[in-house]
């Protein structure tokens, strides 16, 4: 059972329902943990939808490859063992054009022989995991392996989606989130197809209500 009731789309204040139909916009839904967000500390929800949004979506923040940051989340969420983020992050890879066999590859070392992903996307892979196992910081041949694929500005971006993901997924387990229903996930699915790759130019007053600059 979930540990903190999340807000009630169908009971909330204009406030909160500004947060539930902007994560819809830019995610494709309202995950369980931003209802528990919005519910109990709705001004930081605002800034964890924010950040969550400007690091994961393309077009609202971050410049490098939008499939690599979320074949970062979806291996920091295995690794981390947390079924709610790797069910949402594996949807979200889906979104992005990932298929679930690649997915399914990433549960272990499958991919680093796998013709299925290149090589810059088994670096990021492997990079995520580093980092969710804090070994990066003395992985020498890894990083140097980063610094021969990516710009700076890319391994921070790669980074930064991976150590989200890690917040994310120790308070998806500590406060049990839920699940959500197979319906909810094959509506998830459909909104992803067609907002996972592309930038956001509708609704400028909701976009700007989270992205002032």
């Amino acid at each position: 059972m979930q540990r903190i009731q999340g807000v009630n789309p169908e009971e909330v204040t204009d406030g909160e329902a500004e947060i539930l139909e902007a994560s819809n916009m830019f995610l494709g839904r309202s995950s369980n943990l931003l209802k528990i967000l919005t519910n109990t500390s709705p001004k930081i929800a605002r800034w964890f939808l924010g950040f969550l949004t400007s690091t994961r979506q393309e077009g609202l923040g971050a410049n490098s490859d939008v499939g690599l940051r979320g074949l970062a989340c979806v291996k920091t969420s295995m690794t981390n063992e947390c079924n709610y983020c790797t069910s949402h992050t594996s949807i979200y890879a889906q979104g992005l054009g990932y298929s679930e066999n690649q997915i399914a590859l990433m549960v272990d070392d499958s991919y680093k022989t796998s013709n299925e992903f290149n090589d810059k996307e088994k670096i990021a892979i492997e990079w995520a995991e580093a980092v969710t196992l804090n070994k990066a910081q003395n992985d020498g041949p890894l990083w140097d392996k980063m610094r021969a694929q990516f710009s700076d500005a890319e391994i921070v971006e790669i980074t930064l989606a991976s150590s989200m993901f890690n917040m994310i997924n120790r308070l998806n387990d500590t406060f049990r989130s839920e699940l959500e229903t197979t319906d909810f996930a094959d509506n998830f699915k459909m909104e992803l197809s067609h907002i996972a790759k592309a930038p956001l130019t509708t609704q400028p007053s909701i976009i700007s209500a989270f992205f002032p600059i």
